[in-house]
């Protein structure tokens, strides 16, 4: 009986554990980088200019920084030009919203690269 509950605990703190981690999960658009942060810390970034496209649809293994269990109305494949993954699949609560936002501002990003060099 002292295993079964043992275990019923672990089982129930693992469940805690993970909610408590897609919950933290963010994704940021700032003026140079797209940023997933966890509770505020940002622990991954990519650079805006080196994104090629963003879309509904994976083409290849991509990471996935998902912050939801029901990803299939949420999800979007962000690519980039370099990179041993060069795909990452957010899960943004207004994806379309989100989408427009990093379009443009990746198109300020190339646009400011290109005035610069």
């Amino acid at each position: 009986m002292v295993i079964f509950s043992t275990i019923m605990l672990l089982v129930a703190l693992a469940t805690f554990s993970v909610l408590i981690c897609m919950v933290g999960i963010d994704y940021r658009v700032t003026r140079s980088h797209l940023t997933i942060t966890f509770w505020g810390i940002p622990i991954r970034w990519m650079k805006l200019s080196t994104i090629v496209s963003v879309s509904k649809r994976r083409r290849f293994t991509a990471e996935q920084w998902v912050s939801t269990f029901r990803m299939k109305h949420r999800r979007l494949v962000v690519r980039r030009d370099e990179g041993l993954l060069r795909e990452w699949v957010i899960t943004p609560k207004y994806r379309y919203v989100f989408r427009q936002q990093l379009e443009a501002a990746v198109a300020r990003a190339r646009g400011s690269d290109v005035s610069a060099g």
